[in-house]
Formats: structure tokens, sequence, C-alpha cells
């Protein structure tokens, strides 16, 4: 179930508008070609991201976490 940012990221995508304040607000700098190409695999991201919350994993338990060995 999604909470809180998530909600919220579920319900909107990422705007060319907010990709820019977001760039501008982060320093982010370059030809307009290259924020296009920016933007176009951030967008990627994002909705990897929100495919990625909806696995549901409720059912696995987490991996043993590796300890290596101490001589």
């Amino acid at each position: 179930m999604a909470t809180g940012d998530a909600k919220m990221a579920e319900r909107e995508q990422l705007s060319r508008e907010n990709f820019d304040l977001l760039s501008e607000l982060h320093g982010i700098t370059g030809s307009p070609s290259h924020l296009d190409e920016l933007y176009a695999q951030t967008r990627g991201v994002y909705i990897m991201a929100k495919t990625i919350r909806h696995i549901d994993v409720s059912g696995v338990e987490p991996e043993m976490a590796f300890i290596p060995p101490s001589d």
C-alpha cells in the first residue's frame, strides 16, 4: 500500500516544468539537447521506480546478511 510521497508519485508524472525547476534548484545545467536527454532518462527511472513499488514482496523473507569469515 502506497503512503505519503509514494501516493503523490503514483498520481503525478514528472512534468518537464518540474524537471526544469528541480534542475535549476540543484544547479544542473547543460545544452538544451543534453537536458532533453537527461529528462528522458529521469522519466525512465521515475517510471521504473513506480513499477518496483508495485511488486508484492509481502511473503518474501530478506536474505541473510553476508558476514565474512574471521580468521
